[in-house]
């Protein structure tokens, strides 16, 4: 990485609101909001950001290019609530809600930069005297291979924007080669009809209290679908074609042939959230006061994470739709705590002032997108895109994920990404979930009243009181990557980079006394 990625980034801001309450009867009441944001283009006056623009080439901001993306004017976001009573007893409630909300522009994926990787961010183009230039090795040498044989890469010339071949030899040495062929050079590109990703949010509620007030029950519906989200997408992707050999050093059948990936950033990926959402609710009960939570909750999208994360194909974005990396069925969670009485036997000092109490937490595993680049680790060394699911696979049991659900896709009845099979399969991205978590904690304390002026308080606490193995869940968790195990090899804790102490750990206690004056 050589070069100058230092930018000065301005990013203009604005937005109003106005909102206003309607008591239409006096059980329903009516909130009414209006929003507007504008977010404006990443800009600056030296003239040095620079995206490349499909039928253009390389374009700077300020000379032939207005700005990275058009403005946009029209981020209107209307809000509506409303409460009801059904009842004149004012023990059952219906709440409601819908809204529009926009997601203020992230300018980390402008401005990513991870060397050697394709350019990730608008600094990687060339603008100004001291272009950056990204070298990305497309293999490694052979035992015996010369320099002179040794795959070529490309750099910027300083305020031009042609390509000069670079000779990279294992050694680290530079030679100057005129005889390289077609450049692999990456580029970053950013959508000129890229607009701000937003959110439609709604909610329907029903809160019913019992015993004048002592419990409260509510069940909900939540939903959320996101419009226009940030993906990044290579706008030079090879055309499948299974006569043509593919490789990364030269994008056969690609766009722009004399580069390599063409890194862009759009505003065209979508989400939704739906989710059953109820809580019991009870205090001053016997000293009692708890509080429980249900959710069943689905979350789907296309990409997650958009930092540095390109579709399976750049072509077919629906192709990678599936379950969210956080995507959690099912969340229980629970405390309660009691205010033991009295008894009026004994020393006051020690029957009185006792307090037991519980936080209980059970939640299903996330996902882990089960596709990685190169051969597979277990079984048939298939090195394509993404396997085939089987319907019929039997599972014994005895492993946490069924290996024989999946297979190698019939080349007869796909397209290949490339000679020798590699195709396209019919499993869809994050579709294997990790373990569950179970974690129950429990707290025993005693308080004394020593003088009026000072008070002290003794407490037990244990965390994971059955002891609970939790192991890790979500991406990265399996170990399906390059040099994993394709096992869970990791506690949640450790994977977290808390080991022994982080939540859902083995067990352990803390006492503690607190004095109060």
């Amino acid at each position: 990485n050589v070069g100058n990625a230092e930018r000065k980034i301005v990013v203009n801001a604005l937005d109003f609101f106005g909102s206003d309450s309607w008591q239409v009867t006096p059980r329903l009441n009516i909130n009414l909001g209006l929003r507007w944001d504008y977010f404006g283009p990443l800009h600056n006056g030296s003239k040095d950001i620079a995206i490349f623009v499909p039928g253009r080439g390389i374009q700077i901001q300020g000379a032939g290019l207005d700005g990275i993306f058009h403005r946009n004017l029209k981020n209107f976001s209307p809000r509506l609530g409303f409460a009801y009573q059904p009842t004149s007893r004012g023990d059952l409630v219906v709440r409601g809600g819908f809204g529009i909300y926009f997601d203020q522009v992230n300018v980390n994926p402008f401005m990513d930069v991870r060397p050697p990787n394709n350019a990730d961010g608008v600094q990687d183009n060339p603008a100004g005297p001291h272009p950056v230039s990204i070298y990305t090795q497309t293999s490694l040498p052979a035992v015996g291979q010369s320099c002179a044989t040794f795959p070529t890469c490309y750099t910027w010339q300083p305020n031009q924007y042609t390509f000069a071949p670079v000779q990279l030899c294992p050694s680290g040495n530079v030679a100057i080669d005129p005889t390289c062929g077609n450049s692999v050079f990456a580029a970053y590109s950013v959508n000129q009809n890229f607009h701000t990703a937003y959110f439609y949010n709604y909610n329907l509620n029903v809160e019913k209290s019992f015993g004048n007030g002592m419990a409260v029950w509510q069940v909900g519906y939540v939903g959320s679908e996101g419009r226009r989200l940030t993906v990044l997408r290579d706008i030079n992707q090879k055309v499948p074609d299974p006569a043509v050999p593919g490789n990364f050093i030269y994008p056969f059948f690609g766009q722009y042939p004399n580069f390599g990936a063409i890194n862009q950033l759009n505003s065209i990926g979508t989400s939704n959230y739906n989710a059953l959402q109820t809580t019991l609710r009870t205090r001053a009960w016997h000293g009692v006061s708890s509080q429980f939570g249900y959710t069943w909750a689905h979350n789907l999208d296309e990409i997650t994470a958009y930092r540095g994360v390109i579709p399976f194909d750049s072509y077919n974005l629906k192709a990678d739709y599936g379950n969210s990396d956080f995507d959690q069925r099912h969340t229980f969670t629970g405390t309660l705590s009691w205010d033991i009485p009295g008894s009026t036997r004994g020393p006051k000092a020690l029957t009185h002032g006792w307090n037991v109490s519980t936080a209980l937490a059970f939640h299903g595993g996330q996902p882990d997108d089960q596709v990685r680049p190169g051969v597979d680790l277990i079984g048939d060394p298939f090195g394509g895109v993404s396997h085939s699911f089987v319907k019929s696979a039997t599972f014994t049991g005895v492993q946490w994920i069924n290996p024989t659900a999946f297979a190698t896709p019939d080349t007869a009845t796909c397209a290949p990404v490339t000679s020798g099979g590699r195709c396209y399969g019919t499993l869809r991205r994050n579709q294997i979930h990790g373990p569950g978590y179970k974690d129950v904690d429990l707290g025993i304390s005693k308080s004394f009243l020593i003088t009026e002026r000072f008070k002290a308080q003794f407490k037990a606490e244990m965390f994971n009181l059955f002891n609970n193995i939790n192991l890790s869940s979500g991406p990265g968790a399996f170990g399906l990557g390059p040099g994993g195990s394709g096992q869970v090899t990791d506690t949640i804790g450790d994977f977290n980079g808390a080991p022994g102490i982080g939540p859902g750990e083995a067990f352990s206690t803390v006492l503690s006394l607190r004095v109060t004056f």
